[in-house]
This record gives C-alpha cells, sequence and structure tokens, in this order.
C-alpha cells in the first residue's frame, strides 16, 4: 500500500474483512444454531457420565460418545416413533369409532351442566340443534371448527421440525463429546483474559443454571408422569402405567400432558363416566399441568441459589420469548444479569477496602528493606518474612551491649 496512505485505512480494511468475515460465517451457522446449541446443553449436562464411560472403555472417547447417542436415541426417538406408529394404525378404528358414537346421537349433557344460570340454558338450545342437524348451526359450528385445520397443519410442522431438530443435534453432540474440552479449555482461556477470576464465576454460575434446567426437566417429566399415572388409575383408565408413561415424554412440552388427558377424559365422557370425565380433566389441568411450575423452579434454584421468583419469570417468559430453549436461555440469562448486577451494588465493607489498599507484611517488609538500604539474607530454613530489620533506635546486630560499652 501506498506509504503516503493515512494510517487509519489498513486497520479499517482489517477490521470490515473480520466484520465481514463474521457476518458471513453467521449466515452459514444460522440454520444450525438452535441444534448446536441444543447439543452443548446435552453434552454439559451429561458430561460427568460420558467421562466415566470412557474410562470404562479405556478412554476411547469417540466410542463413549457413540453409545451415548446412541442411548439417547433410543430413550427418545424409538418411542416417538412407536407411538406415531400405533396411532397410525389405530386411526381407522378410532375415527369408525367416532362416527358410531355420532350416528346414534350426541350423548346427553350432565344436568348440573344445563342447570347453570345463563350459560346452561343457551348451550342446551345449541347442543339440542346441533343434535338435530340445523344448518345453521352446523354452518356456524364449521367457521368455529375451520381454525382448527390450520391450528394442527402447524402443529404437525412443528413436530417435523422439532424431530429434525432432534436428530441434528444428537449428531453434533457426537463431535462435541469427542472434542469438546478443547472448547472448554480455549473458552475458559478467553474469559480469564476478558474478565479474569469474575468471568470465570459466571461461567460457572451459568453453566449450574443449565444443568439444573436439565435436571429441573428430568424431575418435572417424573413428577408428571407419576401424577398423571394416578389419576388414570383412579379414574379407571385401562392402561393406566402406558398413559402415565406418555405423560412423562408429554412433559417436555408445555402443557403436554394435557393433550393427552383431556381426550381421555371426553372418552371416558362418552362412556357414561360424567364424575370421573370431570375429575380427570380438573386433575390433568390443575395438579399435572401446575407441577411444571413448581418442581421446575425448585430444581433450578437448587442449582444456581437464585430466587424463587426470578427463576419463575425466567422459565416462563424465555418459553414466551424464544419457546423451548428459552426454557434453557431465559433462567441463565437472569441468573447471570442477577449476579452482574448484585456484585456491581454490593458496597465493600471497610475492612475489605483496607485490606485491598494495603500490601501483604512480606511485601511491605521487603519495601522498607529495600528503602533503608538494610535489606538482610535470611538464616538458612527461615523466611524472607521473618527477618528482623533493624531500626534506627535499634544497635547494629552484632554489636555487644555488654555494661561496659553502656
Amino acid at each position: 500500500m501506498n506509504p503516503q496512505s493515512p494510517r487509519w485505512i489498513e486497520p479499517a480494511i482489517a477490521a470490515g474483512s473480520v466484520v465481514l468475515l463474521l457476518a458471513l460465517s453467521y449466515q452459514i451457522l444460522a440454520p444450525f444454531i438452535a441444534a448446536l446449541v441444543w447439543a452443548g446443553i446435552l453434552v454439559y449436562a451429561t458430561w460427568t457420565p460420558f467421562l466415566w464411560l470412557s474410562r470404562k472403555l479405556g478412554d476411547r472417547r469417540g466410542l463413549a460418545a457413540a453409545l451415548l447417542v446412541l442411548l439417547f436415541a433410543l430413550l427418545i426417538l424409538v418411542p416417538l416413533v412407536v407411538a406415531g406408529v400405533e396411532l397410525s394404525l389405530n386411526l381407522d378404528e378410532i375415527v369408525a369409532w367416532a362416527r358410531s358414537k355420532l350416528n346414534g346421537g350426541l350423548p346427553d349433557l350432565p344436568a348440573w351442566l344445563l342447570s347453570l344460570p345463563w350459560f346452561g340454558p343457551k348451550l342446551a338450545e345449541f347442543w339440542g340443534e346441533l343434535n338435530a342437524g340445523d344448518p345453521e348451526t352446523m354452518a356456524r359450528l364449521h367457521e368455529w371448527i375451520k381454525p382448527l385445520g390450520g391450528f394442527l397443519l402447524v402443529f404437525g410442522k412443528a413436530v417435523g421440525s422439532g424431530l429434525l431438530l432432534l436428530v441434528l443435534s444428537l449428531f453434533f453432540s457426537f463431535f462435541l463429546y469427542v472434542s469438546g474440552h478443547s472448547f472448554v479449555k480455549w473458552l475458559m482461556a478467553a474469559l480469564r483474559r476478558i474478565g479474569g477470576e469474575r468471568a470465570q464465576a459466571l461461567m460457572k454460575l451459568a453453566g449450574g443454571t443449565v444443568r439444573g434446567v436439565v435436571y429441573g426437566f428430568i424431575g418435572t417429566a417424573l413428577v408428571q408422569g407419576a401424577l398423571a399415572w394416578f389419576g388414570y388409575w383412579l379414574a379407571g383408565v385401562p392402561n393406566a402405567a402406558a398413559f402415565g408413561l406418555v405423560s412423562c415424554f408429554l412433559s417436555l412440552i408445555p402443557g403436554g400432558p394435557s393433550l393427552l388427558g383431556l381426550p381421555v377424559a371426553a372418552w371416558l365422557y362418552m362412556q357414561g363416566g360424567t364424575g370421573w370425565a370431570i375429575f380427570l380433566a380438573i386433575w390433568m389441568v390443575a395438579v399435572v399441568a401446575s407441577a411444571d411450575n413448581i418442581v421446575k423452579p425448585l430444581v433450578i434454584g437448587k442449582e444456581s441459589n437464585l430466587p424463587f421468583v426470578l427463576i419463575l419469570i425466567g422459565v416462563l417468559g424465555g418459553a414466551l420469548a424464544w419457546g423451548m430453549l428459552g426454557v434453557f436461555l431465559g433462567p441463565t440469562l437472569l441468573a447471570v444479569s442477577f449476579t452482574l448486577l448484585r456484585n456491581w451494588g454490593a458496597t465493600p465493607t471497610l475492612a475489605e477496602a483496607e485490606a485491598a489498599m494495603t500490601p501483604p507484611a512480606d511485601t511491605l517488609s521487603e519495601a522498607v528493606a529495600v528503602a533503608t538500604g538494610r535489606r538482610h539474607a535470611a538464616p538458612e530454613g527461615r523466611p524472607a518474612s521473618a527477618v528482623v530489620i533493624p531500626t534506627e533506635e535499634a544497635p547494629p546486630p552484632g554489636e555487644d551491649l555488654s555494661t561496659d560499652q553502656r
């Protein structure tokens, strides 16, 4: 470049090249960022079992990573595939059963529901018109149901994209298992260079929060599955254990167990068990679904030592902002922000300030010795800080202090 050109041109070109390179890299990685984040969360939460398995296999990280990924695929993907196949095989029977029930007319509504003030008479009138096949009522019902088709289409796309995201996450997790320790070393070194020990502490806090969210998911799934099984068993639903197991997997979706419990409650009502149907619907919505908002924040708070309200806001707000991934990002970001604000707003005590401003005793002694020119070598086996520095009042070392010289 021309030596007479301004000095800022070369740094500007270098900075622009770096920004362009980062922008292009982000554009390439953007479709896979969510899968990479999920893979990182999975690997971090299961890093200790991975190290244990790797040691058992003679430090063969590749084999240990492959076994763990295969195990996760069996635990997550296989039940979903089996449930989808069973549903598709029995779909014709379900439709035929529903048509047979509807051909015989709609079931009668319970008397207590029809006796409700203002709402009961209107519901009875609408139910009667619907049972009689009134064209105007059927057209109105069709308008109400029309958005349901769009919702089911969006839901199907979300399920498909979720499965693809899960497969990609498992694929990326294999490589993170194998070489994740190198990335962690680089990250910790970069954090030490940027923020010192405080940055490392924040990194540990973020990791503990993520680990708490993972444990919260597992704990919530077990609790909701057990509560759902108890409700199905108490209501006399066949195969209550199988429904409880499915509810355990559905708990990964906010309100997932209710998606199964409400249709089962409707089936109980169609069978004539009105009381148990109402009980099951209330149990799934009020008890099972609310466990998600209690168990998960408690477990996360145990790992990150954050206030319960802050964790609850992080879980709910993150889910509303970024979906399922926000359940992890919300509490983690709030945990780091809360810790930064708490440390920034903390006022040091007088003793802490004096301790921070006062050099250690060894350093002070060495400085005085150098300044006075009386630094003495420490005797063998004696630390330098233990050497007595003579003062103006004290006689030089070795001077005789006998009575004759006084």
